[in-house]
Order: C-alpha cells, then sequence, then structure tokens
C-alpha cells in the first residue's frame, strides 16, 4: 500500500514537473515572437526620434515632445491602462461568459470617456486652449486628435485582447508595420511641412495601427459568435466599480503626475530640456524593452495559472523571473551608465551635457523591470483598488521630491530622474508587499 501510494506520488511530481517544463517552454516561445516583432518596431521608434531630433531641432523637437506626452497622457487616461485588464480578461474569457461581459464593459466605458474628452477639446474655448496648449497650431492639432480618440483607443485594448489570444507573433507584425509607417510618415511630414507635418505624422501612426489591430483581430476570431456571448453584459456592472474605475482613476493619477513633472522641468529648465528627458526616457525605456516584452507575455500565461488555481507554478515562476529581472536590470544600469556621454551623441551634440541625468535615470531600471512583473500578479487577483493607492502613494512623493530639489538647487534635468528613481522605489516596495501577502494566504489556503 505503501508503494503504490510512493509510486502515485512520484508519477504526480513527474506529470507536474513535465507541465511546468511545457509551459515555461510556451512562455518562451511566446516571448521570443514578441521580441523579434516589437523589439524591431522598437528599433525603428527610435530612429522616429532619431530623424525628429535631428531634422527639427532640439526647441522643435522639445514641442513635438510636448505634444506626443500630452497625447499619451490623454489615451494613458482613457484606454492605455485598461490593456492589461483586457488581456486578463480574454485569457478567462473561454471558461467564463462573466470574463466578456467585463470586457465588454472595459470597451464601453472607454468609448465613453474618450468621447467625453474629444468633445472637451472640440468645443473648449480658444483662449483656454491657448493658454493649456501655447500656440495655435498644437490647439489646431489636439481638435482633431479629440474627434479621432474613440479610433485612437483602439489600439491598446484590441492589442490586450491578442495578447490574451496569444497572438504574440501577429502582434509584432502589427508593431513593427505601425512603427515603419510612422517613420516613413514623420520623414515625409518634416520634409514637406516642418513641424506641422511631424504632428500629421503622429495622427497617421496612430490611426493606422488601430485600424490594423481591428482587422486582424476580426480574421483571428469568430467575431458574430463573440458578440452574441456579450448579450447580458449589464449584469456584470458591479466590475465597474470594483475593476474598471480604479484604473481610470489609477490612469488618471500617473498620466497627469508625469505631465505636472513635465511642467515643472520645462518651467525651471526650459523646452530644451523636456527633449532631453524625452531622449534620456527612451533610452531607458529601449534598456527594458526585453523584460517588458517578457512581462507582456508572461501575463498571458500567469492568467491561466491563476484561473486554475495552480498557485505552486504561479509563485515559482514570478520568484524565478524576480531574481533574473534584478541581475539583467543591475547589469543595464552599469553598462548604461558607463557609455551614458557616447550614446547621447546619437541625439545631436546639445543632448551630450546631459550625460549625469541619463545615469540617474538608468537607476530606475531594475525597479522598473520588478515593477512591471509584480503589477501583473495585482492585476490578476484584481487588487486595482490597492494599485490605485500606491499610485497616489509614489506620484505625491515624485512631485514633491521633483520640487524639493529644484528649490535647493539641484539642475533640474537631473531633478526630473532622481525624484523619478524615489517614487519608483517606494511603488515597487508597496506592490512587493501586497505581493508577499497575497503569496502568503494563498499558499496557507492550499
Amino acid at each position: 500500500m505503501v508503494t503504490i501510494k510512493h509510486s502515485e506520488k512520484l508519477m504526480k511530481i513527474k506529470i507536474n514537473t513535465a507541465i511546468a517544463k511545457y509551459k515555461t517552454s510556451a512562455i518562451f516561445r511566446g516571448f521570443v515572437a514578441t521580441l523579434i516583432g516589437s523589439g524591431a518596431s522598437k528599433i525603428l521608434f527610435v530612429a522616429v526620434t532619431f530623424v525628429g531630433s535631428n531634422m527639427l531641432g532640439k526647441e522643435q523637437f522639445g514641442e513635438l515632445s510636448f505634444v506626443r506626452n500630452t497625447l499619451d497622457m490623454f489615451l494613458c487616461v482613457c484606454a492605455l491602462n485598461y490593456s492589461s485588464l483586457c488581456t486578463k480578461l480574454t485569457t478567462e474569457a473561454n471558461k467564463q461568459d462573466s470574463a466578456i461581459h467585463k470586457l465588454a464593459l472595459v470597451f464601453l466605458f472607454t468609448f465613453c470617456l474618450c468621447v467625453g474628452c474629444g468633445l472637451l477639446l472640440l468645443v473648449a474655448p480658444k483662449s483656454v486652449m491657448t493658454n493649456l496648449f501655447s500656440t495655435s497650431m498644437v490647439v489646431a492639432f489636439f481638435r482633431v486628435a479629440g474627434i479621432l480618440f474613440p479610433i485612437f483607443i483602439l489600439q491598446p485594448l484590441l492589442e490586450g485582447v491578442l495578447r490574451g489570444l496569444q497572438k504574440f507573433k501577429l502582434i509584432g507584425y502589427l508593431q513593427t508595420a505601425s512603427s515603419l509607417i510612422y517613420l516613413i510618415a514623420m520623414f515625409l511630414g518634416i520634409r514637406s511641412g516642418g513641424l506641422k507635418g511631424a504632428f500629421y505624422a503622429v495622427v497617421i501612426y496612430y490611426v493606422c495601427y488601430s485600424f490594423m489591430c481591428l482587422f486582424f483581430l476580426c480574421k483571428s476570431i469568430d467575431v458574430l459568435s463573440q458578440i452574441k456571448r456579450i448579450h447580458g453584459f449589464w449584469s456584470e456592472r458591479q466590475s465597474i466599480y470594483k475593476l474598471i474605475l480604479p484604473v481610470f482613476l489609477m490612469s488618471f493619477i500617473d498620466a497627469p503626475s508625469y505631465w505636472i513633472a513635465q511642467v515643472i522641468l520645462s518651467k525651471y529648465g526650459g523646452i530644451e530640456s523636456v527633449g532631453s528627458m524625452v531622449a534620456i526616457m527612451q533610452l531607458t525605456n529601449l534598456a527594458i524593452l526585453i523584460p517588458n516584452y517578457f512581462s507582456s507575455t508572461f501575463i498571458a500565461f500567469a492568467g491561466e495559472y491563476n484561473a486554475q488555481k495552480q498557485y505552486d507554478l504561479y509563485y515559482v515562476k514570478f520568484d524565478q523571473f524576480g531574481k533574473l529581472f534584478m541581475t539583467i536590470g543591475i547589469s543595464i544600469t552599469v553598462i548604461l551608465s558607463v557609455i551614458s556621454p557616447f550614446i547621447l551623441r546619437l541625439y545631436g551634440s546639445d543632448f551630450v551635457s546631459d550625460w549625469p541625468a541619463l545615469i540617474y535615470g538608468s537607476l530606475c531600471i531594475p525597479i522598473l523591470m520588478l515593477l512591471s512583473l509584480y503589477k501583473i500578479d495585482l492585476i490578476l487577483r484584481e487588487h486595482q483598488q490597492i494599485l490605485f493607492y500606491i499610485a497616489i502613494v509614489w506620484n505625491g512623493i515624485w512631485l514633491l521630491s521633483l520640487i524639493a530639489l529644484v528649490k535647493v538647487g539641484v539642475a533640474p534635468i537631473n531633478s526630473f530622474f532622481i525624484s523619478r528613481a524615489i517614487g519608483a522605489f517606494i511603488y515597487v516596495a508597496l506592490v512587493w508587499g501586497d505581493y508577499s501577502k497575497g503569496k502568503k494566504v494563498r499558499y496557507t489556503k492550499s
């Protein structure tokens, strides 16, 4: 009898080990597909920045960066932060009608939100718009962008759905194609119309990307059958308060905080410092590109483990990848700090003097890598309300630290990245605390 039980136990261990290896292999296959396709798109996106900074000059590139960042703020508030939620709900939709009902509510909520924001930009008095956006050219851009907001939001939401369907290779193709369109549009736009042409290129990029996502999603699934499943979605309206509104409020804190920090930077350091900040942010974001791609792939698989209550495998993977991320992050920080003056020269000789800010910015790399991983756990456990409270804390610390550093005489561009590192450290510490608490509770129950 003991021998039989022992054999059953060994067989169970072998089966679990085989499943773990297979799932790890599937994660890495998805990651490689994402890396090849999306990595190529980011390289093209960096090329867009090089084209913009060299063809426009530091001042006009700073103005273009301000417009792009402001547009990103609107899109972040309206849709971008819902992408991970769309991925989570899509992974559950095959087994639960409630998940697809919640997904329908996400799309409805974000659409209404974008229409509202667009109308505000369209009907706002010209004097108010001019005070907010400085020039008539920028005002005209945002009037047009406001009309197109409902189209712009399709891209992040549909991309989240495609990721939940594990269409990683397709996402990579779409990102690469859209980035190539952006590069061509930016070059031709600046050549023909200067800064105004660059603004048109931004609009072309968002519209093309959204319609491409919609077209290929319709080819990937039976749209009519999924629409039929949406019937009765209002029965899940409580998810508006539990899931959707916390993400909205969190977005309403994160994106405006970045915009406010940008305004503080431009006030004390001039519009040229915004261009420097964008260049450094792009370099640090590029440095964590591969780990972020991995996290965006991993959420689809972690969502399956969570839905199936495979908590042993779930937390083993999180801990394993957390150690790997920390090691990679520290290594990237050291390398980027050493080559900072040389890599900034790619943006133009005016940017080389900002190398200390790049070193300060690189301190965030290991922190942000861990954050991209452990936020997945809170999203999957539907702890969006906790993420909202954490967002208030870390953004408040970031802005207060930035103001304090500028006031005591630290260079504005350096203050921006030092204060960001302080806030990000608090952010990841709080997220890690909730992750550890959830891990302990789940292991205790199991």
